[in-house]
């Protein structure tokens, strides 16, 4: 109890100092609890047309507006320099979200240029066209956009000298909330096998805010933050990652674990082959894990159904020079949303005929969904922003952030085996914040690891 008070006696204080930077991180706070509790894929007002994610993420992003014109208020009022704009991290922030936001646009610009429909009926020489609403292909686009947007613009207003200790208290937050969806999960909904996800995403999606999140508290471990509650928010992340089932999430776990043993301190000649020996042994465990798993869920690493579907999108990315540039048209392949949405028949988990082949509702790959949809233009822009992202981050490795820089570079083999960013929003606006903020923070190091400097005992300084 003595640790919960200390944390609100700080807020208070920081509250008072910083009113802008403390209500976009209640903002994002706001988003984390009401996408745990909520499913926000539920239609507003009854119409699924519009999610109510949609409405989160324009509300979000009309606040962070206001709260910019409050801190342009504040700073004409006053002249300390902590009032001076961060150039450094807006172009971070502009580096990693701006190639995304324009592969965005590109995929808004070929709705237009295509036809959109999905075969509909009981065998496949029966089969109808069904044409797909324009809606259904722009609201997922605009969530996406929202998405990062509003992520950008909270880690901006939140500030880089209060960006670790922000994003450790929305971890706090997430892992108070996680175990008690679990519980209504498991109490009040009707069983679907032995995996349990909170309504923030999929047994198979949320596991990369989970990784990100025990990140962030072992950064907290690292610098001695409230390191009682850092441990509980770790086994928090833990627990529930282990109830989700994910073999892609027991993978990210695993590799996050072999590179802070190797990387997360910097380690002196004589201890590197220790850490190598960790790094072997922590590799070796995950793989088993994996494979158990596998079993468990009777599956291998990659099924049927994934592989079925990313066969389809290589015949037709491969199908002509034009497609292999400009892509087949955003929701040509794969329009997910309309399908779950209910607006057009067909089955939202299952192989199903369409004019393409047999394929899955959507990739289950984030690079693969791009590349087959957008092509080679729209994966440039994609890969942009994530080796942006990468590059941000391996700065970070042996420095003051260094478990969430880690954590972050661990959720990209996620990428591979399920979609994410363009799809799955609530996981993706905390993969956006964390990323992004990493990216503001070492955008003001990047003469080196020394500017970082070891662990310190008392927790990042203001």
């Amino acid at each position: 109890m003595a640790g919960v008070r200390l944390i609100a006696v700080d807020t208070a204080r920081d509250a008072v100092a910083h009113p802008v930077s403390r209500l976009a991180e209640l903002v994002l706070a706001v988003l984390v609890v009401t996408c745990t509790f909520v499913t926000t894929e539920r239609g507003m007002g009854g119409d699924r047309r519009y999610p109510i994610m949609l409405g989160l993420l324009g509300g979000s992003l009309l606040v962070c507006l206001l709260l910019w014109l409050l801190r342009w208020l504040l700073a004409r009022r006053t002249s300390s320099g902590d009032r001076r704009p961060d150039r450094p991290g807006r172009r971070a922030a502009l580096a990693v979200a701006g190639p995304f936001l324009a592969m965005l646009v590109w995929a808004g610009c070929t709705i237009a240029w295509h036809d959109h429909f999905v075969l509909a009926g009981r065998t496949a020489s029966h089969m109808t066209r069904v044409e797909v609403p324009t809606s259904a292909l722009v609201v997922p686009l605009l969530e996406a956009g929202l998405a990062l947007l509003s992520a950008a613009m909270l880690v901006l207003l939140i500030g880089r000298g209060r960006l670790a200790d922000a994003l450790w208290r929305i971890c706090l937050v997430l892992a108070v909330v996680t175990p008690a969806d679990l519980l209504r999960e498991y109490f009040t909904e009707p069983p679907v096998g032995w995996r349990l996800a909170t309504r923030f995403g999929g047994a198979a999606i949320y596991h990369t805010a989970l990784i990100l999140g025990i990140g962030v508290a072992a950064d907290g471990i690292r610098r001695r933050h409230h390191q009682v509650l850092s441990w509980l928010i770790v086994a928090s992340f833990v627990l529930a990652l282990i109830a989700s089932g994910s073999r892609a999430g027991f993978i990210d776990l695993g590799l996050f674990c072999v590179a802070l043993l190797i990387w997360g301190r910097p380690a002196r000649i004589g201890t590197r082959h220790r850490h190598l020996l960790k790094g072997i042994i922590g590799f070796l465990v995950a793989a088993a894990a994996v494979l158990w798993i596998g079993q468990l869920r009777g599956v291998g690493l990659v099924d049927h159904g994934r592989s079925q579907t990313w066969r389809v999108a290589w015949e037709n990315i491969t199908d002509s020079f034009g497609t292999a540039i400009l892509g087949k048209g955003y929701g040509v392949m794969w329009p997910w949303f309309a399908t779950e949405s209910g607006q057009v028949p067909g089955a939202s988990h299952a192989l199903r005929v369409t004019g393409y082949g047999v394929s899955l509702p959507h990739a289950h790959n984030t690079l693969v969904q791009i590349a087959a949809e957008l092509g080679l233009l729209g994966l440039i822009l994609a890969l942009a922003s994530f080796v942006a992202v990468v590059v941000y981050c391996l700065r970070g490795i042996g420095g003051f952030h260094g478990a969430t820089c880690l954590a972050v570079l661990a959720t990209f083999p996620g990428l591979i085996l399920d979609t994410y960013l363009v799809k799955n929003f609530p996981t993706s606006l905390m993969w956006w914040v964390v990323a992004i903020s990493m990216a503001v923070v070492m955008s003001g190091q990047g003469r080196g690891r020394t500017q970082q400097g070891r662990p310190h005992p008392g927790g990042e300084r203001p």
